[in-house]
């Protein structure tokens, strides 16, 4: 099943689109994201791709008048860069890496079309948006910033809202459509996932699954064919586990050094099945203007006591973020590994043939979404000199990566030729039209994510909100007047 090698690495690829960013995300990860109201109605078609931009052709950055900004510095702030994951912006010249060298033709293309200069400094992007504030130089065109901080800037008015940048067009397939469904709050989107960095790529939650342990048990349904049928549950997910799971020296007992599990990995505070379902663990409520916990409704709780079923028994499953997890997906001795897509690069080495998809739902034929944990994202000053400027600047960004890097980061960089990767850049291609953010990393609340994990352990989840609501109802009350305020 070389398919299922290359299904992970294009799934990778797709969403490694943007490989650096998960790095960041993975650091603090085990904290959430945000979810709010649609702020677009715009459908994807069945391979993922926006029906009106679904040509084929690279347009979008042609199209887009010159102009000469009289050589204005586009300076970025960035946090520092990760070893591990691509996380910048520039890059100082040719390698011969097909990524790398088609983030610096973005660069010296945008450069010269508007007589720009593109500069990213390290410093922290934070501090960096702050200092540019209190400071009045309006010096910092946009930080790229890790989204459970976001909330902490939005709130004091240290930045302004994406959506009022009068020169993008966020119903473009370069701005994630999927953010604008779950970030949305009164009316304003206050950050955006262009195609500009990758993290929103790279921080989506996944299954690797390992090819040859369902051929070699005789499991005839992929998670592949099962998602494509509507049928991709968690009941088929525990199926197939319990297939595989092998006790394999014959000692009475599941040893994660030595015999075969259904699951390891990150279990992303039990998030990725929910959006799966169209389910969350708090929405906002228009009649009453407050944040509602969700965490005692009946599917949240299906879902949760499914989890629960799955991802704690000891006998079926090896959570953690460890590189044990990962050494037991790679040694073939695990069915599901659950971690980032980033995480592929670290996957390079599996000899198994692998494949890559998203958590199930609760139930069949759910059109849900899939979880993206915590990423970087775009944030705007709020003294932002020149919006007409800045948005023609991150318009064209983004329209040239789209046209011009994208699709040669999948297909040169990670995909492969046979026909199993066509149906894995299909998944890839659909999944980034869907992403969700957690609603609880958007505002900066993480206790309904702290009960909901409480609940699934216990089966408590009532009391586990109870005793959580005052201190939720609290907090958000002062962030619902300061958004109300805010733009």
């Amino acid at each position: 099943m070389s398919y299922l090698k290359r299904t992970g690495a294009l799934l990778l690829a797709l969403l490694l689109l943007l490989p650096s960013f998960a790095a960041c995300s993975e650091k603090q990860q085990d904290e959430g994201e945000p979810d709010k109201t649609a702020v677009t109605d715009q459908t994807p078609s069945a391979d993922g791709v926006p029906e009106e931009e679904d040509d084929g052709a690279s347009h979008f950055y042609e199209k887009l008048p010159a102009e000469d900004f009289g050589g204005w510095t586009f300076n970025i702030a960035n946090d520092g860069l990760s070893a591990e994951y691509y996380s910048g912006f520039t890059v100082e010249e040719l390698t011969g890496d097909v990524f790398s060298d088609g983030i610096y033709n973005r660069q010296i293309a945008v450069q010269d079309k508007y007589n720009i200069e593109i500069v990213e400094n390290h410093n922290g992007s934070v501090n960096g948006i702050k200092q540019c504030v209190t400071s009045g130089t309006g010096d910092v065109a946009f930080g790229y910033v890790l989204s459970g901080s976001c909330m902490g800037l939005i709130t004091v008015n240290y930045v302004l809202p994406v959506s009022d940048l009068p020169t993008i067009d966020l119903t473009k397939p370069y701005w994630d459509q999927g953010s604008q469904k779950t970030l949305t709050f009164f009316d304003k989107l206050f950050y955006g996932y262009p195609d500009i960095g990758w993290d929103h790529y790279e921080s989506v939650a996944v299954l690797f699954y390992n090819g040859y342990l369902l051929t070699n048990n005789a499991v005839t349904d992929s998670p592949y064919d099962l998602y494509m049928e509507g049928k991709w549950t968690l009941d088929a997910m525990y199926d197939m586990m319990n297939v595989v799971v092998k006790d394999e020296n014959g000692d009475g007992k599941m040893d994660a050094k030595s015999d075969t599990f259904g699951w390891s990995g990150r279990e992303f505070e039990y998030l990725p099945s929910l959006y799966a379902s169209n389910l969350r663990l708090a929405h906002y409520d228009n009649e009453t203007e407050a944040f509602v916990m969700d965490i005692s409704q009946e599917n949240v709780m299906a879902v949760g006591n499914m989890l629960g079923k799955i991802i704690n028994d000891k006998n079926l499953s090896v959570p953690g973020r460890n590189d044990e997890t990962r050494n037991m997906f790679k040694d073939g001795r695990c069915l599901f590994y659950s971690r980032l897509l980033g995480d592929f690069r670290n996957l390079r080495d599996k000899e198994d043939d692998y494949g890559i998809i998203c958590y199930p739902a609760l139930e069949e034929n759910t059109e849900g979404m899939v979880y993206c944990q915590q990423p970087y994202t775009v944030m705007v000053p709020s003294d932002c000199p020149d919006i007409e400027r800045l948005g023609t600047l991150l318009e064209a960004l983004a329209a040239y990566t789209y046209d011009n890097v994208l699709d040669d980061y999948i297909n040169k960089t990670v995909i492969g030729k046979g026909a199993r990767d066509e149906q894995s850049a299909q998944l890839l291609r659909k999944f980034i039209t869907i992403r969700a953010f957690d609603l609880c990393y958007a505002i900066g609340d993480f206790s309904p994510i702290e009960a909901y994990g409480i609940g699934v352990k216990n089966g408590n989840y009532a009391s586990a909100e109870k005793r959580s609501a005052k201190g939720f109802e609290k907090k958000t009350v002062k962030i619902v007047e300061a958004l109300k305020n805010n733009g």
